[in-house]
This record gives C-alpha cells, sequence and structure tokens, in this order.
C-alpha cells in the first residue's frame, strides 16, 4: 500500500445550495478507499449511460487499486519499486501514469529550487516519519549530511519520448507526495472515458471539479479551517479547474521534549521551522497533479518564500500560517479570481 509521507489530509468540503424554489435535486455519491488510507468522494450529476451507482463505485475503485500496482513503495512488485530496485544508469520503460507523476514532479522541484523533492524518503525516514521509529535524539549534523547525500531530484533521468525513466545515482523515489493528484487524475479520466460530463472528485485533499450540479448550480469548494474544527476557512467557486491543499498541522512528534513537523525541506535536511500551516493551490488547466506537487512545494518554502514564488508564476495559492494573534491569510493576486464576489 502507499503511506502518504505528506499526510495532505486537509479536507476538501463540498458546500452551497440551489436557489431554486424546488428542492435540490443531489447529485449521486459514491466513495471509499484509495490507497487503503486515503478517503475518495466521486459525485456526478448523472450516471453514465446503463450504469448504476453501486457498478460506478467498484469500477472506480478498480483504477484506484490499479493505480496502486504503479505507485506503491510498500509492495516489492508495483511499477514505481521495480523502477526503484533497477540498476543504476538503465533505463527503464514505464507507463504513462508513472512518467507523467515524475515528470510533473521534477518540474516542480526545478521550479522551486529543490524545496520539493521525491526522493527526500531517507531524510523522512531519518527523521521518523517513514516506517523507522521515532528516534530519542534528534540526528546531529554529521547524519543530515550523510542522509543529505542519498537525496537528490536532479539524478532522476527522463526519456519522454521512449517512455522512460532512469536512476542517476543511487536514489529512491517516492511518489506519496502527489499519490492523492495522480489517483483523481485516473478518476477523472475514467468519468469522462465513460461520458461523464459534471462532477466533482476528491481524494483526500486534492479536489477536481468539471460542469454543474444537477441543479444547474456550480461547484463551490470550501478550504478547511486548519485548527480541527472542521469549519471552512474559505469559499471558491470553481467550475473546470482542481484544487490541492498540503497542511503541515495534523502530522507531527516530538523528540527529546520539542514537537517537530513531518515536512522536511531539502535543503537543511530538517523539518520546517516556519509557522505556515497549509498552503492550497488552483489548477486553472485542471492539472491537479502539478497543483498537488505545487502545494508541498508551497509549504515546505513557508508563507514568505513560497508566496513570493507564487507571485512570480502567476499561481492562485491560498497560505494560512500561525501568528501571536491568531490564524493569518494570505493569498496571491492570481487566486483572487476564485474567490466569491462580494456583495
Amino acid at each position: 500500500m502507499i503511506r502518504f509521507i505528506h499526510m495532505t489530509l486537509i479536507s476538501l468540503l463540498i458546500a452551497g445550495c440551489s436557489v431554486s424554489e424546488k428542492p435540490p435535486i443531489s447529485p449521486v455519491a459514491v466513495e471509499g478507499v484509495a490507497f487503503y488510507s486515503m478517503p475518495w468522494t466521486v459525485k456526478v450529476s448523472t450516471l453514465p449511460t446503463g450504469v448504476s451507482a453501486e457498478v460506478l463505485q467498484k469500477d472506480l475503485q478498480t483504477v484506484l487499486d490499479d493505480a496502486n500496482t504503479v505507485l506503491s513503495t510498500y509492495q516489492p512488485d508495483t511499477e514505481l519499486m521495480r523502477l526503484n530496485a533497477a540498476p543504476v544508469g538503465q533505463w527503464v520503460k514505464v507507463s504513462p501514469m508513472l512518467l507523467r507523476a515524475v515528470q510533473t514532479a521534477v518540474a516542480v522541484s526545478e521550479l522551486s529550487g529543490g524545496a520539493y523533492d521525491i526522493t527526500v524518503g531517507p531524510l523522512v525516514n531519518l527523521w521518523g516519519f517513514g516506517p523507522k521509529a521515532v528516534p530519542d535524539r534528534v540526528p546531529d549534523a554529521a547524519q543530515i549530511a550523510a542522509t543529505r547525500a542519498m537525496v537528490g531530484w536532479q539524478h532522476i533521468g527522463i526519456d519522454a519520448g521512449q517512455s522512460a525513466l532512469m536512476r542517476k545515482a543511487d536514489i529512491q523515489i517516492d511518489l506519496s507526495s502527489v499519490g492523492e493528484g495522480v489517483a483523481v487524475d485516473a478518476l477523472v479520466a475514467h468519468l469522462q472515458a465513460s461520458g461523464v460530463k459534471d462532477f466533482m472528485v476528491s481524494v483526500a485533499g486534492c479536489t477536481r471539479v468539471a460542469g454543474h450540479k444537477p441543479d444547474g448550480s456550480g461547484w463551490v469548494i470550501a478550504i478547511e479551517r486548519p485548527d480541527g474544527s472542521g469549519q471552512a476557512q474559505q469559499l471558491l467557486a470553481l467550475t473546470n479547474q482542481a484544487i490541492s491543499t498540503s497542511g503541515s498541522y495534523r502530522n507531527y512528534h516530538e523528540i527529546a521534549g520539542k514537537r517537530y513537523s513531518h515536512t522536511i525541506d531539502p535543503s537543511t535536511g530538517a523539518p520546517i521551522t516556519h509557522h505556515g500551516v497549509s498552503v492550497s493551490v488552483i489548477a486553472v488547466d485542471g492539472n491537479i497533479i502539478r497543483a498537488d506537487a505545487l502545494a508541498t512545494a508551497l509549504n515546505v518554502l513557508g508563507p514568505q518564500r513560497g508566496l513570493a514564488l507564487a507571485e512570480q508564476e502567476n499561481i492562485p495559492a491560498w497560505f494560512i500560517e500561525h501568528t501571536e494573534a491568531g490564524l493569518r491569510v494570505q493569498y496571491t493576486q492570481a487566486m483572487k479570481a476564485w474567490l466569491p464576489k462580494k456583495k
């Protein structure tokens, strides 16, 4: 199974109602669990021709189970693990799903100056957020330096024309940080191939919408307030876009009495120290995998550096951080287009 190191479990609440006097027509909803741990929900305005809700649920679950055989790092025979086991310097033919995930991740690594890195697993394990137990002591400088030498997105070779990947050094690739986005992408592809045009697809912190609800109104998404209350922090009016939220406030542990976030900064080899708690990114083009990776990258960079990069790249992004006065929200100019218009 996939165990998501970056636990982007910030819920995306589905909100909004019809203004019609008639009782609203509810979309058909099906749900399940992706990768044995991530809740997924799909809502469609109309079922595919000749397909019941029960059949649709089973079909979508099969799509996700198939994705697990590509992405998992907890099963030795998955496509990703076969790539990780291949000799260094050897090209390996891969599926379109794996190629797109790695291509997207590497592009975001380059854009973020390495703040995002799908080879960061050894550092995650060093700090006790992987399969190994939480250490009794904080790793020292020598341990961090030695582990950082095992990390580096630059060591991933990509030959898109041949649909092949290569490990140029003895690194291990882990796609947990974009697994939710890949899962949403796969579900959307299945729905569209089935002729479904109006839908909302959500896997943990990633959501993609298209078209309208059965009553003709749009899908309205809410970013959850990062305090465990389950309340909405902000409503967003989306039509044919995707959104991903990455947060660091739920997953942490203590070492020698000090709390450490699970989000690791590859540049330092240690958990982040800024006060940012969540970042939400809208993919205007619907590219949920890129939005998933970007949300993680901006979360690593933090409210200051992350906001600067998002503004520079015209990325619709929403940042929430803890301050002494409470939660503080910042967002890019590009995000304003998706906020409800003030009356």
